[in-house]
């Protein structure tokens, strides 16, 4: 591990005034008050973190059949000595875990899912020195999601344009678990767009090896996914889990069992609380309905629907299952089954002693809905930590914003707002104004010279009126040179905020939720992960701007 870093972060904001995220989000993070009855206990609370922390050790998880999935998957991923110590750790009851997770994304996914997992290794370290216990730092590896499109690209920046790259191997609409999917030879074709859209630098060798070392044909692109996001966090024991394992699902068998024996009452609870949310002005995140089960066919996954016949339906198809059935084959195969997303966190806190999850926006809202169906599920609620929300920021974006004045938190999703702000703040003169004043004063002059000039001879009125007509038609030529040589002005503005909103707010979306990490890697190298675990703050009620 390098030396800590020297950057720091150079300024916070609150989340509100990024105008990217839910109110209930920005309140939680912010007003924590307003929303604290949805919520299991107050997140910065170290006194709440060591009651927390003691609920998660005594609840009754199998520790050593989980240790052994997590230790034969760690090793299959190159997991290193400290993941394996940390597996290990996980068998002793008195040990918790810091879980966090997210979809297959290509190439890692865009900047948030770096921040998901700095955020979690910081809080494993603080946890343990607030609670005196072993924890355990946890990335749950989500692959069985049958939306393809959603994790099949990546962004890199280059020229100050926003470049996508994307995997197309030509899959079905629904290819069922994603993750599972082997990479084919179209990845080599985004392997050289990646290389070359990562202009050449001293690190470019070893970002480039690290990628395809993990992205081959023939790989699965939740193991590609994995050995990539091991290879950028070496050494930091974090410990993958990827629950589309049969022994994991054998495991979580009881939920499931008890989600097809009751598949109403984890509905009727979200609904009230949804309802609840919105009677106070906030949104629902999910909408539940009979079952919160997939199922995971050789070729698709699809939602399992309980109709009013007592049915249980594959949604989209004509087959069916009478409740007996189901069951019988969640005995035979449960690696069939898979949970949807309100499903999913209680399988995981079934598996894991989780403390704490660290959770982007979307996943804060959707945990305000799950207090009733963690009671019904015979579960603890770990406490739910915000990541860090990051803006990084390069030094040729930096130049922009001190020369106009600005912050990354004057950046929307609109540009023209702020541009307007910056060209009437930098504009000197009222061109309108300015010649209209002139224009009067030029009509006051020859109105007076005009008698004057008619006195001495009555033919030169005419004389005068042209001399006006002249003077307008050259003050109106100058105008335009003026008002030409303000445009020009204004377009080097816009061209330059422009050039800052898209390092800022590519595609009208925050940095973090579009660019890939890789950029950034290639640009200031590896160690550049290192320098954010020691710069970025556990705080993470604000957002957190760091310039590079």
């Amino acid at each position: 591990m390098s030396a800590p870093s020297t950057r720091s972060v150079s300024r916070r904001c609150s989340p509100a005034d990024l105008g990217a995220f839910p109110d209930l989000f920005v309140d939680y993070c912010t007003n924590y008050d307003a929303v604290a009855d949805f919520y299991p206990g107050d997140w910065r609370d170290p006194t709440i973190r060591k009651t927390t922390a003691d609920r998660a050790a005594d609840r009754p998880v199998d520790r050593d059949a989980v240790a052994d999935v997590l230790a034969d998957q760690n090793a299959n991923w190159g997991g290193g000595a400290a993941a394996q110590r940390n597996v290990d750790a996980l068998r002793d009851p008195d040990t918790v875990a810091v879980v966090t997770g997210q979809q297959v994304g290509l190439f890692t996914g865009p900047l948030y899912t770096i921040y998901k997992t700095i955020t979690t290794l910081q809080l494993a370290e603080e946890w343990a020195q607030q609670t005196g216990r072993t924890v355990v730092p946890v990335f749950w590896i989500e692959g069985e999601d049958h939306d393809f499109e959603e994790i099949a690209t990546a962004h890199m920046l280059r020229h100050n344009e926003a470049v996508p790259l994307s995997y197309e191997p030509g899959v079905a609409a629904n290819p069922g678990a994603v993750g599972r999917l082997p990479l084919t030879e179209a990845i080599e074709s985004v392997l050289a767009r990646l290389d070359d859209a990562l202009p050449d630098s001293d690190f470019k060798p070893a970002v480039m090896d690290r990628v395809r070392a993990a992205y081959q044909p023939g790989t699965s692109i939740e193991d590609a996914f994995a050995h990539l996001f091991r290879s950028l966090f070496e050494g930091e024991g974090l410990v993958f889990i990827n629950p589309d394992d049969e022994r994991l699902k054998g495991l979580t068998q009881p939920l499931f069992r008890r989600e097809i024996n009751d598949p109403d009452t984890p509905v009727a609870r979200i609904d009230t609380t949804s309802q609840a949310l919105r009677d106070r002005g906030y949104h629902a995140q999910v909408r539940a309905r009979p079952t919160n089960l997939f199922w995971l066919a050789d070729d698709a996954r699809y939602a399992i629907d309980r109709h009013d016949d007592g049915q249980f339906v594959l949604r989209g198809t004509d087959r069916s299952f009478s409740r007996e059935a189901l069951l019988d084959r969640l005995d035979t195969d449960p690696q069939r089954f898979s949970p949807n997303v309100v499903l999913r966190p209680l399988m995981q806190d079934l598996l894991l002693p989780t403390a704490t999850y660290v959770a982007g926006p979307g996943e804060v809202s959707y945990f305000a809905q799950y207090g009733g169906v963690y009671d019904w599920a015979g579960l603890d609620m770990p406490l739910i930590h915000p990541r860090a929300s990051v803006s990084l920021v390069e030094g040729k974006v930096q130049k922009v914003l001190d020369k106009y004045d600005l912050g990354v938190c004057d950046f929307r999703a609109d540009l023209d707002a702020l541009f307007q702000h910056v060209v009437v703040d930098t504009m000197e003169v009222d061109v309108d104004a300015v010649f209209q004043n002139a224009t009067t004063e030029m009509h006051k002059v020859l109105n007076g010279l005009k008698p004057e000039v008619e006195a001495v001879d009555g033919s030169l009125g005419a004389a005068a009126e042209a001399t006006r007509a002249a003077l307008i038609e050259e003050m109106n030529g100058l105008k335009q040179k003026v008002v030409r040589a303000e445009k020009r002005q204004q377009d080097d503005v816009r061209t330059q905020l422009e050039k800052a909103h898209t390092n800022l707010r590519p595609n009208g979306t925050l940095q973090e939720r579009t660019i890939n990490v890789l950029y950034y890697l290639n640009k200031y190298s590896l160690d550049l992960l290192d320098d954010l675990r020691h710069t970025l703050r556990t705080d993470t009620a604000e957002h957190q701007v760091v310039e590079l």
